[in-house]
C-alpha cells in the first residue's frame, strides 16, 4: 500500500464515521427548508402584555403592537 492509497483510505474512513455521525434531516422534495416555532404566536401576545402593549394580528400573518396606556389624556 502506498503512502498516497493509504491517506485515501483514512480519508475515506473518517468521511465514513462522519456520515454516520451527522444524518439528514429527511426533507421531502418541495418542502421548504427552515426554523418554525409552533408557540411563536402565544409568546407574541405572553410578550406583549409584559410589555403594556395590545398586539393585533395583520391579514398578511404579520402584528402591530399598540401602546394603549397613553391613548386619551385628560386636562
Amino acid at each position: 500500500m502506498t503512502a498516497e492509497t493509504h491517506r485515501s483510505s483514512k480519508l475515506a474512513e473518517m468521511i465514513e464515521k462522519i456520515s454516520k455521525a451527522f444524518t439528514s434531516a429527511n426533507i421531502g422534495q418541495g418542502q421548504k427548508v427552515g426554523y418554525r416555532e409552533d408557540s411563536s404566536e402565544a409568546r407574541l401576545q405572553a410578550t406583549a402584555e409584559h410589555e403594556g402593549v395590545k398586539l393585533y394580528r395583520n391579514p398578511d400573518g404579520s402584528h402591530l403592537a399598540v401602546d394603549e396606556s397613553h391613548s386619551s389624556y385628560d386636562d
